[in-house]
């Protein structure tokens, strides 16, 4: 398990051409992971080492998520199960965080089992909420889609509230609470939101009033919420650039699970004529 930073495709590979990969080039560091698995199965015959057919996946992700998946997989060093390409996507280094991101909210079975095995390779034992939320998005990039962040944060109450129980009555609070936690982050920290514009601890606490399952959560615990996001910004893979916060804003605009929230303080999207 790791306090710091999954799916299968759901159909079966297709061949990609080895020459294919030449050329191309991805995000991040240079590839690592754990030692090379024993391989399974030998669709395509590995010309070159694990390490040197793990930098090409790797490659291959940061363009098409799905290509380096399925890369390993013809070359019988990654198994088509949920918790085995959970493992490869925790463990390798050098994988776009966008890219991961955006992988790990897709829709479908498949594609839940391998966010749930995902997000259970993380200790949240021990942890405070806020640090459980750092923790868990510091390997990947929040997704820009509205849907895809709903999938992911979910699955995250769900494992926090399993490994700290009695915190929350329900995980339902630990999703809302997550998404208020990451609202304040952007609204503290965003350069796009004017000071005189920013919450206050006294709007973060008025706004999740009630969502502990119609009772209010303790004022002490989400003061020190407040306390800890102003004095230490959640990096979340998205950094200031990528488009993320831009998009992250876009999503608390529209509304969807802070639709009780008064959003007047975001600054309107840019006009392109």
């Amino acid at each position: 398990s790791s306090r710091g930073g999954g799916g299968d495709s759901g159909e079966s590979p297709t061949a990609v051409r080895a020459d294919a990969v030449a050329g191309s080039s991805g995000g991040g560091a240079p590839a690592s992971a754990a030692p090379a698995p024993v391989r399974t199965s030998s669709v395509v015959q590995p010309v070159a080492s694990y390490d040197q057919e793990l930098l090409v996946a790797v490659r291959k992700f940061n363009l098409k998520p799905r290509d380096g998946v399925q890369y390993l997989q013809l070359r019988g060093f990654l198994s088509a199960e949920p918790g085995d390409i959970a493992t490869f996507l925790h463990e390798t280094k050098g994988l776009s965080k966008r890219k991961l991101g955006d992988y790990l909210g897709e829709r479908g079975e498949r594609h839940a089992e391998l966010l749930s095995a995902y997000v259970r390779r993380f200790d949240f034992a021990g942890l405070s909420f806020v640090g459980a939320i750092r923790a868990f998005l510091s390997p990947f990039r929040l997704p820009g889609e509205a849907q895809k962040i709903d999938r992911i944060m979910c699955e995250f109450a769900s494992h926090f509230v399993s490994q700290a129980p009695g915190v929350f009555s329900s995980a339902d609070t630990a999703y809302v609470l997550g998404f208020s936690v990451i609202m304040l982050n952007t609204d503290a920290h965003s350069v796009q939101i004017k000071a005189k514009n920013r919450m206050s601890k006294a709007d973060f606490v008025r706004n999740n009033r009630g969502i502990d399952s119609g009772a209010d959560l303790p004022a002490e615990l989400l003061s020190a919420v407040y306390d800890d996001i102003q004095t230490d910004e959640i990096r979340t893979g998205m950094s200031h650039d990528d488009m993320g916060e831009a998009e992250l804003l876009e999503f608390f605009r529209q509304g969807s699970t802070f639709r009780k929230f008064n959003h007047a303080r975001l600054p309107p999207p840019p006009h392109h004529p």
